[in-house]
């Protein structure tokens, strides 16, 4: 099957610093910011006197002239790889962001790169130029914000001319503070001519030489009229180009605005960007080794779902930002993107969790942190576990449904936190250091899953997109699931007796009118996926039937849409984490197959352009919405 991803990763390093292509090809339109704001890039070969252009354009993209026919594009976990030809030149680009889970001071550098090289088809050519352009407007909100361009020992670099860091908050924003770097290892030697400022893109017939004419670096520019671009020209045929986000201070932690987490390592953003321009070959390595590792693994499950990872892997990662509280801990803060912008959801982390235990269970401590620190706090007045930590960036406590009780999430997230807790301890060597700490806090939680969770009221879950229910299965299973994890943690094995009790008696009550089991305890025809007993088995509780667990893989594949299967009976909907996890409810090699066969068609074949969603049509494969969530990490648990 040929692949066409929805959107192609290609600068993405945290929810602000976000660039990718929408479309077939790299010059089919302008490259986005996941929000689909424009954030143009321009990529070109100048020979003898003409640019030949690979991405970005200065006006109808479809009658430019002297493109470069794109001929291939691949994308592995970290690295997007694209080769282009005409009768002048080739070109290959290959776009690393190096999101190493187990090397946090490299994870953790705003900092992503571009190589290129080039072979020149004309033996005759004299000036040979490679160009590379990226817009200013990536470092302003909205497009009437002005501009300041300035020259550093190390970069070009931009941004607003009025810094207020943390100043803005939400959901579909971009950032307007901090400064945009195009960085050159030549900038360290001399004063760099090569790099350079200047408006609007580079036509096909402009001389690179001449962009500059007419700008000047103690002048204001305007993002949206004037559409300045930092610039750099390489006369080499191949080499690395750096770009880098400066966000000054990216996160506000319970009030205090914290450092950047690379700082841990290096004195200054110059120092951190020259190591990355040094070790860019050694860095360079990893991620290729990596790549490797990680796609021969998934690959071994199926040539789909290799693809379906690698789309995945620098998705889910860039969703976040990770920061050290004041006792040095880690805190790995994600955006809750296009659903209403928190930060540190808790139902956002529990999907995306498995990525983060295979590669580094440290990661989840430090999505849990958070939550707990606020949860024992005066300002965390309920007796379950709060929803999020506030909207992003600032993560000084909940926000969301303006923490009335009618809109919280209490059996879910107490489930949530409990089961984060107990992967935490079996795939990271028996590790119950945040339960041995929170101790009085958990059992609290474990008493509310008693008395409320075995056939919660009316209320929301984590698919609160689908309204509220009462009486639901799935949530149920949670709450089940959140006690055998009490047990396992606090080692009383007398909860895992109550745990298996209820499971007991969930396969009579959800029991359905077909084979499998129901959405709610009251509707006897109804069903929905249950990925919730995905840790009956990876947790080893073994609390469910085999019986049951068979017959919920025959009811979905029976319900099987081009694109998925639904969510539940209610609509044709599904959620692309939950379809993922409902093949690990019981081993079925073809019904996985199908599966990542429905996601594949879905990337493939949606009309919408955008970083891959997570809730989507499995008739139309239309998206509903949210996209670029750290949940697609869930699509990783069938290599747990």
């Amino acid at each position: 099957m040929k692949k066409r991803p929805a959107a192609v990763p290609l600068f993405t390093v945290d929810p602000y610093f976000s660039v990718w292509s929408c479309a077939d090809k790299l010059y089919n339109g302008y490259t986005k910011h996941w929000t689909e704001k424009p954030w143009p890039i321009f990529v070109g070969v100048y020979i003898d006197g003409t640019v030949h252009v690979i991405a970005g354009t200065d006006g109808d993209y479809k009658t430019l002239r002297n493109r470069m026919h794109q001929t291939d594009v691949q994308v592995t976990p970290l690295s997007t790889v694209y080769t282009f030809e005409n009768s002048a030149a080739k070109v290959k680009l290959t776009f690393t962001t190096p999101l190493l889970l187990d090397r946090l001071d490299i994870l953790t550098r705003p900092v992503s790169y571009m190589a290129y090289e080039v072979e020149v088809q004309k033996e005759e050519a004299e000036d040979v130029r490679f160009v590379f352009g990226i817009s200013s407007q990536g470092c302003v909100n909205s497009h009437d914000q002005n501009i300041a361009f300035k020259k550093t020992p190390f970069s070009m670099s931009c941004g607003n001319i009025v810094q207020n860091p943390l100043a803005e908050t939400g959901d579909r924003v971009t950032i307007d503070w901090g400064y945009l770097h195009l960085c050159d290892k030549d900038a360290y030697i001399a004063e760099s001519p090569n790099m350079y400022c200047g408006i609007k893109t580079v036509g096909p017939s402009t001389d690179t030489r001449r962009i500059a004419q007419n700008f000047t670096l103690n002048k204001i520019y305007n993002a949206h009229s004037d559409m300045p671009y930092l610039y750099v020209s390489k006369e080499e045929l191949s080499g690395v180009i750096t770009v880098a986000y400066d966000e000054m201070k990216p996160i506000e932690y319970f009030h205090t605005q914290v450092d950047e987490y690379y700082t841990k390592y290096f004195d200054s953003f110059e120092a951190m960007i020259k190591a990355a321009i040094q070790e860019y070959p050694a860095i360079k390595k990893m991620c290729d080794e990596f790549d490797t590792k990680l796609m021969a693994e998934s690959g071994a499950l199926g040539e789909n779902y290799e693809y379906i990872t690698s789309l995945a892997y620098r998705q889910a990662i860039a969703a976040h930002k990770l920061i050290e509280d004041r006792d040095g801990n880690i805190v790995f803060l994600s955006k809750e993107d296009d659903s209403n912008g928190c930060i540190g959801t808790l139902d956002v982390t529990y999907p995306s969790i498995p990525l983060f235990l295979k590669y580094n269970p440290e990661l989840v401590k430090g999505m849990l942190r958070p939550i707990i620190k606020y949860a024992r706090s005066d300002e965390w007045i309920f007796d379950f576990t709060p929803h999020d930590v506030g909207r992003y960036p600032i993560a000084n406590g909940q926000v969301y449904g303006n923490n009335k009780l009618k809109y919280q999430m209490p059996v879910e997230e107490a489930g949530n936190m409990l089961l984060c807790l107990a992967a935490v301890k079996k795939y990271k060597d028996g590790d119950t250091e945040l339960f041995d700490a929170n101790r009085e806090l958990m059992e609290g939680w474990v008493k509310y899953l008693l008395e409320y969770g075995y056939d919660p009221a009316d209320q929301l879950c984590t698919d609160d997109f689908a309204g509220r229910l009462a009486r639901n299965c799935n949530l149920s299973l949670k709450a089940i699931l959140g006690i055998a994890a009490y047990a396992d943690l606090s080692e009383d094995m007398s909860y895992m007796e109550i745990a298996k009790q209820w499971a007991q008696n969930w396969e009579k009550d959800a029991k359905a009118d077909h084979a499998g089991t129901r959405l709610t305890f009251d509707k006897g025809e109804s069903w929905s996926i249950k990925y919730n007993m995905v840790w009956d088995s990876l947790l080893g509780y073994g609390i469910f039937s085999d019986e049951v667990k068979k017959n919920e893989i025959r009811v979905y594949a029976k319900k099987m849409n081009r694109y998925g299967v639904p969510l539940d009976s209610r609509a044709t909907f599904t959620k692309i984490d939950w379809l993922m996890w409902s093949t690990c409810i019981w081993e079925d090699k073809e019904y996985f197959d199908k599966v990542c066969e429905a996601i594949t068609n879905m990337i493939n074949e949606t009309t919408d352009r955008v970083p891959m969603t997570d809730w989507y049509d499995t008739k139309t494969a239309e998206y509903k919405a949210f996209i670029n969530r750290s949940v697609v990490g869930g699509l990783f648990i069938n290599l747990l």
